[in-house]
């Protein structure tokens, strides 16, 4: 990422968060809301080996599942749990020499678990202490080089806590954002030996950072469109495996003399979705995610007892100067409860 257009990006964040805002009136004593919407997306197509133009089939699916419930306890206490999961696949067939069709191995298009609880004070100045925990990984981990896959990995818990404020609180919008301090805890399972071998090893990394979190929420286009934003800046304070980094080690890949510096650099993520509903289970919804994290830190370096490094491929594969972006753009069934 070009750093010269930082502050330009966190500008233009700051004024689409200014411009709209999570929609929702503060909450009675006792009462609650809750939100759950399932969806499944879905694109088939199918050639007989003969047929003019040389096409092939592919199957494009995705199931995605994202809730969310909000309770105040009692006049000063509010709590807020939300859950995304999602998974999808592309199978594609490939065309032989004798012109037959077969099926290659399904490549993943979608892969997240994303779960976070919030507790809220409400307090007179307005600055809610708070206290959060989350958890994160992905169905199959598909990184290694040689096709190989472990699921459920990463694990990765994160507890937080700090001050949070209500900037905006209607029932069409809302805009809120958090301060705090987080800690960080990431363990990874790699592959310790060349395929075909199953061998793994595990290595946990800890990470402290300073968090500041904004979520708004809009309803748009007289409530026909919803459309839901997060901004989260992460800076790293301290890290388990940069020592290992600044100490050196023996890798056959040449790296960066300053990669111990890109693991406390400051990591931003930026999450975008706009749903429309066209009936009440056909649904539209354009998601997109822009990431700039210089290093993975659930990816810590592992050196034997003859300096080797072991998780080269990891570790090289966990450097990412530039940011990332996702974009997806679905129809297809949805019901929301």
């Amino acid at each position: 990422m070009n750093i010269r257009k930082l502050p330009l990006l966190l500008a233009s964040a700051s004024l689409l968060a200014a411009v709209a805002a999570s929609a929702g009136e503060p909450l009675t004593v006792g009462a609650s809301r809750h939100e759950a919407e399932f969806a499944v997306n879905m694109l088939q197509s199918s050639y007989s080996k003969n047929w003019n133009g040389g096409d092939k089939g592919s199957v494009n699916w995705s199931v995605t599942f994202a809730g969310r419930h909000e309770k105040q306890m009692s006049a000063k206490f509010n709590w807020q749990n939300t859950l995304k999961l999602a998974y999808g696949q592309n199978h594609q067939q490939a065309r032989g020499t004798d012109g037959s069709l077969t099926w290659l191995r399904a490549d993943k298009n979608t892969d997240a678990i994303e779960f976070e609880s919030l507790g809220r004070l409400t307090v007179a100045s307005g600055w809610d202490p708070y206290v959060a925990v989350g958890f994160s990984s992905l169905f199959r981990d598909l990184s290694d080089a040689a096709g190989r896959d472990l699921n459920l990995n990463p694990k990765t818990f994160r507890e937080s806590a700090g001050v949070s404020r209500q900037l905006v609180a209607t029932e069409k919008r809302s805009l809120s954002m958090r301060l705090g301090l987080g800690l960080t805890q990431s363990s990874r399972r790699f592959f310790s030996e060349p395929a075909p071998s199953m061998t793994t090893q595990s290595e946990t990394a800890y990470t402290t950072s300073a968090e500041l979190v904004t979520e708004y929420k809009s309803a748009l286009l007289g409530d026909r469109v919803a459309w839901e934003s997060k901004l989260t800046i992460d800076r790293p304070l301290t890290w388990s495996g940069k020592s290992v980094f600044e100490d050196g080690f023996t890798s056959t890949a040449v790296m960066p003399d300053d990669i111990a510096d890109y693991t406390t650099a400051l990591d931003l993520d930026w999450e975008n979705t706009l749903s429309a509903n066209i009936t009440k289970v056909i649904s539209v919804k354009l998601f997109t995610r822009w990431v700039y994290d210089k290093y993975d830190n659930s990816v810590k370096p592992s050196v034997g007892d003859d300096n080797t490094l072991a998780n080269e491929a990891d570790v090289l594969n966990a450097i990412r100067k530039a940011g990332q972006f996702k974009q997806t753009m679905a129809l297809g069934f949805g019901y929301k409860f």
